[in-house]
């Protein structure tokens, strides 16, 4: 069997829609062949929790490393606790936002680029390149958001000459969270990086046909289409799992 190695930071024990994919596809994985081997975040800053999603895939190798998370500033800046969770919608909350909200979403849109999780990425590429030595990896898949991991799993491809499967749950720079906060410099920039990533990445990703033309019409680039859904459980009863 080969190994891929999926980069992601959304893990258990976070909860929410972004964990689901990447946790699904573990499943299904080893039944085609691919051992999954796991690169996340120590301790990341996570909009939900859900413990009870660590139990199905107990026995999967899981490596996490550290990172440098700017929102722990935000909350002190804010006002928040630091155990606060950030539901994702508070990223496109209207004008009755207090000042140092606003403030703060600005900064982050503007000066950390492509998001506040650049700072995972020293760490990662680190722990990438160790772990594809030491695991035999054939195989880079990352997907996002949050996007600064595509440049993480850009970065082990060129460094490796691995193959990388890049796959997007949402739009980068076009994204509801960057609406009206991105100054001139900050678009070009992601533009940039985005525009990198569908050049480099051997295949994209998405999950729905209407993401996928969007991507085909701006970087002229086809995408493969895995759509989120839902695994059927049997037991007493059929129960379903929506991903």
């Amino acid at each position: 069997m080969k190994k891929v190695l999926i980069i992601t930071y959304y893990w258990p024990p976070a909860g929410g829609p972004g964990v689901q994919r990447a946790l699904k596809f573990t499943r299904f994985l080893p039944r085609n062949g691919w051992i999954p081997i796991i690169l996340t975040v120590k301790n990341g800053d996570y909009p939900a929790m859900d413990k009870s999603l660590a139990g199905p895939v107990s026995d999967l190798k899981v490596f996490h490393t550290s990172s440098i998370e700017p929102f722990r500033l935000y909350k002190l800046f804010t006002g928040r606790k630091q155990d606060e969770s950030i539901p994702t919608f508070v990223l496109n909350q209207g004008q009755s936002e207090r000042f140092s909200d606003r403030l703060s979403k600005w900064i982050r849109a503007n000066l950390f680029i492509p998001d506040a999780r650049i700072g995972w990425m020293p760490f990662a590429v680190q722990k990438g390149m160790k772990l594809i030595r030491d695991e035999n990896i054939d195989l880079i898949f990352s997907t996002s958001p949050p996007h600064s991991l595509q440049l993480i799993a850009g970065s082990l491809a060129k460094k490796s000459g691995l193959p990388w499967i890049s796959d997007f749950r949402d739009p980068w720079t076009e994204a509801f969270w960057t609406s009206g906060r991105l100054n001139k410099f900050s678009r070009w920039l992601n533009n940039r990086f985005e525009s990198n990533v569908f050049r480099r990445a051997d295949l994209m990703v998405t999950v729905s046909p209407g993401l996928s033309s969007f991507f085909y019409n701006k970087h002229q680039k086809q995408s493969e289409i895995i759509y989120n859904g839902f695994e059927t459980l049997y037991s007493d009863q059929v129960k379903t799992e929506k991903f």
